[in-house]
């Protein structure tokens, strides 16, 4: 066999002269390899993130819309101690005006077992305030947002506090440590209760409108402390 090439004839590469097909095939593979198509997924998911993370602005009404929220959410939270505290004022008021029968004395220590418990942790609501209430952190929300940890505070510390020595008080009357510091809680209930509706109108002054109420009473005054 001769190795002899010279019959066969020259013709240099042109890539003209390829069919269309061909050069189509090769023109669409670059983009469907795998690194390419992954590092398109992550481009799009980083600029959906990007989109969603923007700032945006909050209007007036939708500002005080979740604020409303919010205070709504501590009203129901609140009423469960709320109504403990007042009951609880009420029982020692009418022990100290020697107006309670021989049955009333017998049931009230375990009405004010359950008085207590309304105020502590152990109740649902004091630990759903507690724990899962978020407040919108706007201007207006920061004062929302003290006033969820003033409202905190004289549930779980002054009212819980009071329910304490009240208990006490019946079983010990005339304990002057205990009058002297449930004269401190009452005090104290009512520096709480100013503080925080003085942050709801704070943030109405921000906001230019009327919030919903917060339904923080003002307890019976305490008679002999």
């Amino acid at each position: 066999m001769s190795d002899d090439l010279s019959d066969f004839e020259v013709v240099p590469f042109d890539p003209a002269s390829m069919p269309l097909s061909s050069l189509g095939i090769a023109k669409a593979v670059w983009y469907r390899r795998p690194w390419v198509l992954t590092l398109l997924a992550l481009i799009v998911i980083l600029a959906i993130s990007i989109v969603i993370d923007l700032p945006r602005s909050t209007t007036t009404a939708e500002d005080a819309a979740s604020q409303n929220s919010s205070i709504k959410e501590m009203n129901t939270d609140l009423a469960e101690c709320t109504f403990a505290a007042n009951e609880s004022f009420n029982f020692y008021n009418a022990k100290v005006a020697k107006r309670l029968t021989p049955s009333d004395l017998a049931q009230i220590p375990t009405l004010l077992v359950g008085d207590q418990t309304a105020c502590s942790f152990a109740s649902e609501p004091v630990y759903d305030l507690t724990n899962n209430l978020q407040v919108d952190d706007t201007t207006a929300g920061k004062h929302i947002d003290r006033m969820l940890s003033v409202v905190e505070k004289w549930i779980t510390d002054n009212a819980l506090a009071a329910v304490e020595d009240i208990q006490y008080l019946f079983v010990h009357p005339g304990d002057l440590a205990k009058v002297h510091n449930l004269a401190a809680q009452e005090t104290d209930l009512a520096k709480d209760r100013r503080k925080a509706l003085g942050d709801e109108r704070a943030a109405e002054l921000i906001l230019k409108v009327k919030l919903v109420p917060l339904k923080l009473p003002t307890l019976p005054h305490l008679n002999g402390v």
